[in-house]
């Protein structure tokens, strides 16, 4: 599993390998949850059905924008809730002029949210991306912002091998139809 999203709680909604149909659901036991969270440095928290049910909100909220549409109120309503019950946890932090959220350990589920809440809030929207291979999303952080794929090596690389397979197949086929 690649962390392609530039933010937690993109990356929480990218832990399924495909969507709309995925095959692969790397939270979907404890142990997964837990390694999860060992991937992205944190000690993980909540439940894997807690989990999976912010992960699935994160997903159609961040989508829906992704294609200008309005999140969904009820995802939007989830990822406040989770936010809400988890910001007495957390510690307030200065750091020179600004100043941000520190999370204790095993606050997994409280940090993805508030991540997805400042994601929403400070952006940046405009540069919201989804896989058109596998539906990851991703805030593009390229120069051009004109990242297409989660990543070259998962997505991108496959469709462009499989176009260029395509049409040198196709230009064989011409080939062979012309002189035979």
């Amino acid at each position: 599993m690649e962390l392609v999203g530039n933010a937690l709680c993109l990356d929480l909604a990218n832990t399924v390998n495909e969507r709309p149909v995925p095959e692969r659901d790397w939270i979907d036991t404890p142990d997964g949850l837990a390694a999860w969270a060992g991937l992205v440095g944190r000690a993980p928290g909540g439940t894997v059905e807690q989990a999976r049910d912010l992960r699935e909100s994160i997903y159609r909220v961040f989508s829906a924008l992704t294609r200008d549409a309005a999140p969904p109120p009820r995802d939007l309503k989830t990822l406040f809730e989770v936010y809400a019950a988890a910001l007495p946890s957390a510690a307030f932090a200065r750091d020179g002029a600004h100043g941000s959220l520190r999370w204790p350990a095993g606050h997994l589920l409280g940090e993805a949210a508030a991540s997805a809440v400042d994601l929403l809030t400070h952006g940046p929207l405009d540069r919201l991306g989804e896989c058109p291979s596998c539906g990851w999303l991703f805030v593009d952080t390229s120069r051009n912002g004109q990242r297409r794929w989660c990543s070259m090596a998962m997505c991108g690389g496959r469709v462009k091998a499989r176009r260029h397979h395509a049409r040198t197949r196709d230009e064989a086929q011409e080939t062979a139809d012309r002189s035979g």
